[in-house]
């Protein structure tokens, strides 16, 4: 990981609403056969957490976050700004990559996420996505567009809200999201 700064320097709060960019966190892109038993089997060994199937499923357990983002691809997410010493990826990288069971790609530098705390966090998502975000249950995650921009919405409940967003475009999205916010 790039030792970088947040793109955003701020946080800002409006009504009920808070918003901030989170400290760069581990995330890696996982890709392999569901099917593959030897592959399941390894990674479920190495985090100890059987891999979700369904896509948008957020499974979390100690400092990890699993969310399944397609049909045999899934972001492990740090819930710890705290555990990022990337031994995690190594482990996989060797045990999944170098044996040709699948792919350990880190894109943590790729992405950053912003966090949206407060009753309005759908409210504003709502103003410019095509996705209805009142279908979308607690503690999953969609890939959607918002103003135009790629991002993954991961729902924790109908007030904590992470945007996934390419570090290339967060700036774009976080000036949308302050003018959004204030004709809350």
């Amino acid at each position: 990981m790039l030792k970088m700064n947040p793109t955003i320097s701020e946080s800002k709060k409006f009504n009920s609403l808070f918003m901030e960019e989170k400290p760069p966190i581990l995330k890696l892109n996982l890709r392999g056969k569901i099917n593959n038993k030897d592959f399941t089997s390894k990674v479920g060994k190495i985090l100890g957490i059987i891999l979700p199937v369904e896509v948008g499923i957020i499974v979390s357990k100690g400092y990890l976050s699993i969310i399944t983002t397609g049909p045999n691809e899934w972001l492990i997410i740090s819930n710890s700004k705290e555990n990022n010493d990337y031994q995690l990826e190594n482990v996989l990288f060797e045990t999944i990559s170098e044996n040709n069971l699948g792919a350990v790609t880190n894109i943590t530098d790729q992405f950053t996420i912003f966090s949206l705390v407060g009753s309005n966090s759908l409210e504003i998502l709502s103003k410019s996505s095509p996705f209805d975000f009142d279908t979308l249950p607690n503690n999953f995650s969609v890939q959607t567009l918002l103003n135009n921009i790629d991002i993954t919405v991961i729902k924790r409940d109908n007030e904590n809200i992470d945007l996934l967003v390419r570090r290339s475009f967060s700036r774009h999205l976080w000036l949308w999201l302050n003018d959004s916010a204030r004709f809350l």
